[in-house]
């Protein structure tokens, strides 16, 4: 591809416009579960626009694991989509159990 020639900020812009489309696939993945499980009314509605932000966040989140950790390809993409599914609330609830079990809690 000739983009991976061009210059570092337009492989960054790759990566993250690829990492936010695999976001994108994960939070459908899980409006359409939560459509199916009645708890919410139908998947259009003027609730899936506050979903928008959160993917902006999750995409950063997933690109800096990704990087952070090296990860490439189906690892990278695993990543994103768990990102995008669980959303900031899962990822704020992870670190700070994680904080509790460094800090010596239970």
């Amino acid at each position: 591809m000739p983009w991976r020639n061009g210059p570092g900020f337009i492989q960054e812009l790759m990566l993250l416009l690829g990492t936010a489309g695999v976001v994108v696939m994960g939070m459908l993945a899980k409006i359409a579960a939560e459509v199916r499980d009645g708890k919410r009314d139908k998947f259009l509605s003027a609730k899936l626009w506050l979903e928008f932000p959160a993917v902006l966040v999750m995409t950063l989140v997933a690109t800096g694991i990704n990087v952070w950790f090296g990860l490439d390809g189906w690892v990278g993409n695993a990543v994103a989509v768990v990102c995008g599914w669980s959303g900031p609330r899962a990822i704020d609830a992870m670190i700070g159990a994680i904080a509790d079990r460094v800090r010596g809690g239970r």
